[in-house]
């Protein structure tokens, strides 16, 4: 009773409070003041009614890709309208709204139905305070004092970070997802196209001769507006007349009363109408659409010619294999970005470019590709994407390469000094593999050089270990170090290198040489050494100075080292976005889920195993 029975409580004293104001005001005239208004008002009115309610009804697209419900833009874009024009109009509004929502999607259950509604609220207030600061800000008279705008778009700045760094937040044994940073600027666009329209929808209804600029009206509207959702009051009623009034001392009371008279019928009535009619008749189903894009499996697409041996970190990192048409690609999620990882199979990048896109906008997400080569970044390039060097993959021949002549010196000498230190190397797979003493080990490697990186570097895990190609590092009875490798038909790609401290000189050496041996052994042409940063050279000082302080903190000039030892071919790889300032956001992303090991956004789901179809009974036979 007290929790719904507050609202009206609320609405009854602000009704007082506006009564108490309008006395001495002839009540009888508000009805031939709202007949006066000019039929171009009632126009422009309705047109900015119809823009705000679409800028609206997205929220609920926007909530719908954030939980992955499935729903389709345009029943999702119907729902949410219906939803809001009766919950703001009967009040109680996240009841009203979930259970129209319910009504519209009874396939989702009301659970979801009040999630999604949970959602469309607390991000739009949350927006409606950004609004509400920056109008503030820039306005000149702006009825709220400069601090306390500054301080709500601090907190928003402190938002965008948490959603960021933190995009899935652990509380107990619960994790929440939150939105995305372009899910959060598509709210604040759309936030401010509904709040805009809808202040102009009222500014148009103003009669004559108020004096009342828009300017003035739209941060004391946005104001009223917010005070009225928080209320929960029907329609808003109380608190938004009583907002007005008292912030708008110098506008006549009964022009105002008559303004916020023909808002309401506007704004509230013909909205509820026209929402109670679409709630009546449920939405029809639309029909099934092929999918431009499904899940594939990993395994046989290893087996493609041209294949990348990495494309094994996906078992690890959440990520999934697409196809579209002829071609098919690795996609990983990360908390910002849709990532395709490496070169596409069967297909150049150019024709995965809209199916991506469409897969990135139905998670919130941008696109972007890594660590693609020259000619993928070449046809990004025609197609207006942002490309950038980001690496150097390091490739040998196995069946050139033979210790011989001035570039292997190094190597041939860390050879020698591993083998008088008595290390021998052995492959082993399977329930072949020293699980625990690989795993301590590696334990104790990351307590030297901390934790291991993620996303397209793998980590140790004993199931994720067991399906490489490992090759094992002893010396005097003891496990000294380990190497793992992706393994396809045609490539070999390094992932994991573990040795221990006082592992002797030449170790890691002594077990890529062997690597590179079996793979040979084995009729497989190339094995790559991974990639190491590009380098610190770039168009312009600030973008040397970023690459060399990032080159210096992934340790490449040593991991340069190392592996030019083997005088490998050095292969460039890029990195493509839509633009520049996606390509930068998909970057910091990228290099924050590299470096992070706590909770990552939920992982791409896998195509369920096909059921076997149960063959109907034989038809009885007919007697004779």
């Amino acid at each position: 009773m007290l929790k719904h029975g507050l609202p009206l409580g609320i609405a009854g004293v602000c009704c007082w409070l506006v009564w108490q104001r309008l006395e001495g005001v002839d009540l009888g005239s508000l009805n031939v003041a709202v007949r006066q208004l000019a039929p171009h008002q009632w126009t422009l009115a309705l047109a900015a009614t119809f823009l705000s309610f679409l800028a609206l009804a997205r929220y609920d697209v926007i909530a719908h890709r954030h939980f992955r419900t499935g729903v389709a833009t345009r029943a999702a874009t119907i729902s949410g309208a219906t939803s809001i024009a009766l919950g703001q109009t009967l009040g109680a509004g996240a009841i009203v709204g979930s259970f129209v929502r319910w009504r519209m999607h009874p396939e989702l259950g009301l659970f979801t139905a009040a999630k999604i509604t949970g959602f469309v609220t607390l991000t739009f207030l949350s927006a409606l305070a950004v609004a509400v600061a920056l109008v503030a800000l820039i306005l000149p008279e702006p009825h709220l004092p400069s601090w306390a705008s500054l301080l709500i778009l601090c907190a928003a700045c402190a938002l965008g970070f948490a959603a960021f760094f933190y995009p899935v937040l652990r509380l107990a044994r619960r994790e929440i997802a939150l939105p995305t940073l372009p899910a959060m600027g598509a709210l604040l666009l759309l936030c401010l196209a509904d709040t805009l329209a809808a202040g102009l929808a009222f500014y148009a209804l103003l009669p004559g001769g108020t004096g009342v600029t828009l300017a003035v009206l739209l941060p004391v509207f946005l104001i009223a507006l917010g005070l009225a959702i928080l209320s929960g009051t029907p329609g808003g009623m109380g608190p938004f007349e009583l907002t007005l009034l008292a912030m708008l001392p110098e506008a006549p009371q009964l022009e105002l009363m008559a303004a916020i008279l023909a808002f309401r019928l506007v704004y509230y009535a013909l909205p509820a109408v026209i929402a109670v009619l679409c709630l009546l008749r449920p939405l029809r189903a639309d029909a099934p659409v092929a999918p431009v894009t499904r899940l594939g499996a990993l395994d046989p697409a290893l087996t493609a010619p041209t294949a990348r041996a990495e494309l094994g970190v996906l078992r690890q990192n959440g990520g999934a294999m697409i196809l579209c048409g002829r071609g098919q690609c690795g996609v990983v999620r990360t908390g910002q970005t849709l990532t395709a990882l490496f070169d596409p199979l069967d297909i150049h990048s150019g024709d995965l470019t809209r199916p991506l896109r469409r897969m990135a906008r139905a998670q919130n997400r941008i696109v972007c590709k890594y660590k693609i080569t020259a000619r993928q970044a070449v046809h990004a390039r025609r197609a207006g994407w942002a490309v950038l060097h980001i690496a150097d993959e390091a490739l040998i021949c196995t069946a050139t390469h033979d210790l011989q002549g001035a570039a292997y010196r190094q190597l041939r000498r860390k050879l020698r000094q591993a083998d008088r230190a008595g290390v021998t190397v052995a492959a082993a797979t399977g329930p072949a593999l020293p699980l625990s003493d690989m795993r301590r080990l590696s334990h104790a490697w990351e307590d030297t050089h901390g934790v291991a990186r993620g996303f397209s570097m793998g980590r140790f895990e004993e199931d994720y270990v067991a399906g490489q190609r490992v090759f094992l590092a002893h010396a005097g009875g003891a496990l000294v170090g380990f190497i793992t490798l992706h393994a396809s038909r045609h490539e070999w790609c390094l992932d994991l290198m573990r040795v221990r401290h006082d592992a002797p000189d030449g170790t890691m050496h002594l077990l890529v040489q062997h690597a590179i041996e079996a793979a040979r052994a084995e009729n497989v042409p190339c094995l790559s050494l991974a990639a190491v940063p590009a380098g610190a050279k770039g168009v312009n000082a600030v973008e040397a100075g970023l690459r060399r302080k990032f080159d210096q903190h992934a340790n490449g000039p040593g991991l340069r080292q190392f592996k030019a030892c083997f005088a490998p071919r050095w292969q460039p790889l890029f990195m493509a976005a839509p633009s520049w300032a996606q390509l930068v956001l998909a970057a910091c992303d990228l290099i924050r889920s590299v470096r992070t090991n706590g909770p990552q956004p939920h992982p791409i789901p896998l195509p369920a195993p096909p059921v076997a179809e149960t063959p109907p009974p034989p038809a009885p036979a007919q007697a004779a």
